[in-house]
């Protein structure tokens, strides 16, 4: 399980101090923030990449999002929706959202219903090429039933019916500044996708494509005091040790780093100057080992690896995979990988909190000599070399046809 490492100098911490707080909009003056994939384009629903919808998400915001936890947030409405509040269809084949009075685009317009409903088409357009299709899966009709209610309805029932309107993919565009960029004029429009209307606290001042953006305090922010800070700049490039550099070593040139994937030995070392911090959020990223099913021998030729060559040999055998298991030290590995960044996970998904599952734990701790009864137990006799064989009851070095054809394995 990985977690991204961000990096906060001084500027941002005085920033984030209590009485941060207490201060006006644009009190806090510039804040510099440096990612080292830069930011590409300014509309989520042409761009997958997580630069791309951070930047944005300054701009744009959809009606609810999550917490650091994975709890949703109502934020361009006052109440979640759900079936007890009657905001979902008891069918599961609704869910009506009711938006907050009274927010207004960065432009001084009010953002109403119809921007919802225009964003859903817009997405959902033939030929649009939208990058977050799938958060509409299975919407049937998006209606504004007044200026303040949005009612979306789904062609099957959706125990789950979150997808559209929440979360940093799935934001709301201004309809009068996208109206004529639906379908395939959508990535023509380059004033829209690099410049949004937004309901943020943010605005775009200036944009260079893979390069840096220039924001402003949205002056119709709903909250008189914020933003805290009266500019932002968003730098991208170079690589992940060069951002870390920017915050750790060089004083004032940047406030905020993110995705510091380098040597953990070297980021310590970095830290250690006393010029920032770093910071560690575990997400949803995890490396693991996919185990192949199939037979990988290669004398099967294009059949090797494929349904079709056959099951593999020994991997198959839920028990062997059970024994592999407990014969890895997941910590040492996630040590090594990613020092404080790293964290030995059980699950696919270790996060956020509220989804994350403590039935496989067994697994974080190394257990050879389990490992080992497992094998023995299923019939996995260890030979002279430690190499085990399915029932195997001789040496495996003298039936080598044995071993081929029934597998081998061994977690010593």
């Amino acid at each position: 399980m990985k977690l991204k490492s961000i990096l906060i100098g001084a500027a941002l911490s005085v920033a984030m101090a209590p009485m941060a707080a207490q201060a006006g909009r644009g009190d806090d003056g510039n804040l510099n923030i440096i990612y080292w994939q830069a930011v590409s384009i300014l509309n989520p629903f042409l761009s997958g990449g997580t630069k791309d919808i951070d930047a944005s998400a300054l701009i744009i915001e959809p009606l609810a999002r999550y917490d650091e936890n994975g709890a949703m947030v109502p934020w361009l409405v006052d109440v979640i929706p759900t079936v007890s509040n009657g905001g979902i269809s008891e069918d599961l084949t609704s869910i009506t959202w009711k938006i907050t009075p009274g927010i207004k685009w960065s432009d001084g317009s009010d953002f109403t219903s119809e921007d919802v409903v225009f964003t859903a088409n817009y997405c959902m357009a033939p030929d649009g090429g939208c990058a977050q299709l799938a958060q509409f899966s299975d919407v049937s009709n998006v209606e504004a039933l007044d200026a303040l209610t949005v009612k979306v309805t789904f062609s099957k029932p959706k125990p789950f019916p979150y997808g559209p309107f929440v979360g940093g993919q799935s934001p709301i565009i201004q309809a009068a500044q996208f109206k004529d960029c639906v379908g395939a004029k959508a990535p023509e429009c380059t004033d829209a996708n690099f410049g949004p209307i937004g309901t943020g606290p943010f605005t775009v001042k200036e944009f260079r494509a893979n390069d840096v953006v220039t924001m402003v305090a949205n002056q119709n922010y709903r909250d008189a005091s914020k933003p805290a800070f009266a500019s932002l700049t968003f730098k991208g490039g170079g690589d992940a040790a060069a951002a870390a550099r920017s915050v750790l070593l060089e004083t004032g040139e940047f406030d905020y780093a993110w995705n510091l994937q380098i040597d953990p030995a070297i980021l310590a070392q970095m830290a250690s100057a006393g010029k920032g911090t770093v910071v560690s959020a575990f997400g949803t990223s995890v490396e693991r080992i996919m185990v192949n099913l199939t037979n990988p021998d290669p004398a099967l030729g294009d059949k090797r690896s494929t349904v079709e060559g056959g099951p593999h040999p020994f991997l198959t055998d839920g028990k062997v995979r059970e024994a592999l298991s407990l014969a890895i030290d997941r910590n040492i590995l996630a040590e090594v990988g990613y020092g404080e960044a790293g964290k030995a996970t059980c699950n696919v998904l270790p996060a956020p909190a509220i989804y994350n599952s403590t039935a496989n734990d067994s697994c974080l701790v190394q257990d050879m000599a389990k490992a080992n009864a497992i094998l023995d137990e299923a019939g996995w006799a260890k030979g002279s070399d430690g190499i085990r064989a399915k029932g195997a009851s001789v040496d495996p070095l003298s039936n080598l046809h044995q071993r081929r054809s029934s597998g081998h394995t061994s977690p010593d």
